[in-house]
């Protein structure tokens, strides 16, 4: 049995005092204390980072099931006019039909952390197909009734081109612009057998500049 004179007699830091127990505290403790503190402020800062850089365009757009090499084209032409710059992401794979059941991790994956992108407001305009689209549901996009005029909107509507949604409230709501074989979405989906649609993200306020950009696109 161990020597019970040898045993380091229990502190009673109540009878040391404040000052004395915190400088005992942090004198034993202190790791204990600072490393949680540098690994949140690390997971912090790479969160700010991530959020900083891809909010700082003018325009952030995601191109779903594009081709990777068409983000350095897409929407150059308008970032010159307007001399701003406009964030083109083509790295996002989903399932790329409403009968398919082919779905990877890959694709699991991109599409958490496109609606991640989409909730946080990181992502303004989406380009992706139906199926996609109905899985955001109306908590994801925007009715474009709130960025284009009545005008516009019956405009695209004549030319075929108004995606609608029903949601909880009302039915048959504008919230997509089908652009399958417009010549201006070639660089990213030329050859491509499905449709794609371009959403406005329900989390991102820059009505301006989007209605700017479709304008531009389609009238």
């Amino acid at each position: 049995m161990p020597d019970p004179s040898l045993e380091k007699p229990k502190l009673d830091l109540k009878k040391m005092g404040f000052k004395k127990a915190v400088i005992h505290l942090w004198t034993y403790y202190k790791w204990w204390v600072i490393i949680p503190i540098i690994v949140l402020i690390i997971i912090g800062s790479f969160i700010h980072s991530y959020l900083t850089a891809t909010k700082k365009g003018y325009l952030n757009i995601v191109l779903v099931n594009a081709r990777y090499e068409c983000s350095e084209v897409m929407f150059a032409d308008y970032a010159e006019q307007i001399g701003e710059k406009i964030i083109v992401q083509s790295d996002y794979v989903v399932p790329d039909n409403d009968d398919s059941i082919d779905v990877s991790q890959e694709m699991i994956a991109n599409q958490q952390k496109l609606v991640t992108s989409l909730t946080e407001g990181v992502i303004d305009i989406c380009i992706t197909n139906s199926r996609a689209i109905s899985e955001y549901g109306e908590n994801g996009v925007l009715d474009l009734r709130l960025v284009l005029s009545e005008e516009q909107i019956q405009d695209l509507e004549e030319r075929d081109m108004i995606y609608y949604m029903d949601f909880e409230a009302e039915e048959h709501v504008p919230i997509a612009i089908n652009v399958t074989g417009l010549p201006y979405f070639e660089p990213a989906y030329e050859g491509s057998e499905e449709k794609h649609y371009l959403f406005l993200s329900k989390y991102s306020d820059k009505y301006e500049e989007e209605k700017l950009l479709l304008e531009f696109l389609f009238f």
